[in-house]
């Protein structure tokens, strides 16, 4: 019992340690003009193994970027 107990503890601690990478930070920032409309915020954010790079709905970034 108690190793059954063991093993679902380390099964819980991986796969929350899995969300974590379901995770991009944001590591820059651009603003794009364009005629004759408002100009369009680019947020940059990387992952392991990979970048992106996103338009902001908002006047801001935000911090991370949860992927699917």
């Amino acid at each position: 019992m108690k190793a059954i107990a063991i093993c679902a503890g380390l099964l819980i601690a991986f796969s929350a340690g899995a969300q974590d990478q379901l995770r991009a930070k944001l590591v820059g920032r651009r603003v794009v003009s364009s005629y004759p409309g408002a100009p369009i915020l680019v947020c940059r954010y990387v992952a392991p193994g990979a970048t992106y790079e996103v338009v902001a709905s908002a006047a801001t970034c935000a911090r991370y970027l949860k992927l699917n």
